[in-house]
């Protein structure tokens, strides 16, 4: 009895799929969608020849790959046009840094409470 080895295209497919959830992670997007593109490539080659019959599983495996390796490559951007400035020394603003030192002032000039 025949039995199909549909392992490259599924393979393909999961990979593409977790590589679109770990997209913002830039290595995970870009590992798993080429691991995606190079099985899914594998699973099309064998549905082809009659190996296997989940071609179409091997086709998303293939797309969803390229747009996680897409999504991550944009993230790239993100992450530089977001990033650290060089004046910054590698040192990131605290978000409340400057509520506190209000908050400390208006402490120290007893206008607490509206008074």
């Amino acid at each position: 009895m025949w039995r199909p080895n549909n392992a490259q295209g599924t393979a393909a497919l999961v990979l593409g799929i977790v590589g679109l959830v770990l997209f913002f992670s830039i290595v995970f997007g870009i590992v798993l969608g080429t691991l995606a593109i190079i099985f899914g490539a594998l699973g099309r080659g064998k549905a082809r020849r009659g190996e296997a019959n989940n071609g179409g599983a091997a086709l998303a495996g293939i797309i969803t790959g390229i747009v996680a390796c897409a999504a991550s490559a944009a993230m790239i951007f993100v992450y530089a046009v977001t990033g650290v400035d060089e004046d910054d020394e590698g040192e990131r603003d605290e978000p409340y840094g400057s509520t506190a030192l209000v908050r400390a002032q208006v402490l120290a000039e007893g206008s607490v409470g509206g008074a």
